[in-house]
């Protein structure tokens, strides 16, 4: 009776030792899956961030990204490289992975570390050149601002030698002589005259000397004004009109002669129409060449 109580209880110990022996083995088989699907999570981590380290490369050849975005690009990568270098170091040391996994890891990431630190000194290298790039253009934006200033100050000074030259070149009337020419062509020079004694009014005055000015023809046109300034015509015989500023001006009479560069003097001659009236003061006289005045004098009417 007291041996089979015996050996009872030695049943009941073995069946409860070989229940805790079988527990412990599922656990270890649990630890031991656990740990290679972290060893695999791991490895599949390094690759992956081994593959994004090696596209960095081409992340850099990239037109369309500034440095900015590059180099945030290459410091997110560093630091999850130190996290991943820190997750096998802990790994390690809580045995989670052979000391040969651990030191294959850390070549692996050692690799990955020297890539980066070409990527960060390649971007700082961009950065440089962009530096002088940046200078280089600055340098030639101001060199062509200058040449361009250089070129319309040249224009300006050319545009002001031409309105000078311009200037130079029109001619001047001076020296004004009146004549009043008679039915038998005698010419009666004064410069008071009675409206009766002009039929055929004389104008004469001197161009004077101009090196500047191009030789050839001339037309001279001759504008007489009366006291109320009122220019006086005759349409049938010498007058007509001619262009001064845009528009277009009635004048007395003309006259075409050959300038040669030397002083010249210079006649007119303007035939008062037979109902044409003179009324007695002052009368103008201004000439006209090249569109531009050139000479002016007076002549009285008593």
């Amino acid at each position: 009776m007291r041996q089979g109580i015996i050996a009872g209880v030695i049943i009941v110990l073995l069946s409860i030792t070989a229940g805790v022996l079988y527990w412990q083995l599922r656990k270890v088989q649990k630890q031991n899956v656990a740990l290679k699907e972290e060893k695999v999570e791991l490895e599949e981590n390094i690759q992956d961030l081994d593959q994004r380290i090696l596209a960095m490369q081409q992340e850099l050849e990239r037109k369309d990204m500034d440095l900015a975005e590059k180099s945030r690009k290459v410091e997110e990568l560093s630091k999850e490289l130190e996290r991943t270098r820190s997750q096998i170091r802990r790994y390690e040391e809580q045995g989670r992975i052979s000391a040969r996994q651990a030191e294959e890891m850390r070549y692996k990431t050692e690799q990955m570390a020297y890539y980066i630190q070409k990527y960060q000194e390649r971007i700082r290298q961009l950065e440089e050149e962009n530096a002088q790039l940046r200078n280089r253009t600055a340098e030639l934006e101001k060199k062509i601002e200058q040449q361009a200033s250089e070129k319309e100050e040249v224009l300006k000074e050319k545009e002001r030698l031409e309105v000078k030259v311009k200037a130079a070149s029109y001619l001047k009337a001076i020296n004004f002589r009146f004549a009043a020419i008679k039915e038998n062509g005698k010419e009666d020079w004064d410069t008071e005259f009675r409206p009766r004694r002009i039929q055929r009014l004389k104008v004469c005055f001197t161009v004077m000397e101009n090196e500047v000015a191009a030789s050839g023809p001339r037309t001279a046109y001759v504008v007489i004004s009366d006291p109320t300034n009122k220019v006086i015509t005759n349409f049938a015989q010498s007058s007509g009109y001619f262009t001064l500023m845009d528009s277009e001006k009635p004048f007395s009479t003309k006259v075409t002669f050959n300038y040669n560069n030397t002083a010249q003097e210079v006649c007119a001659i303007y035939d008062r129409p037979e109902d044409q009236e003179l009324n007695k003061g002052t009368y103008q006289v201004v000439v006209f060449c090249e569109g531009v005045e050139i000479g002016r004098s007076q002549f009285q009417i008593k």
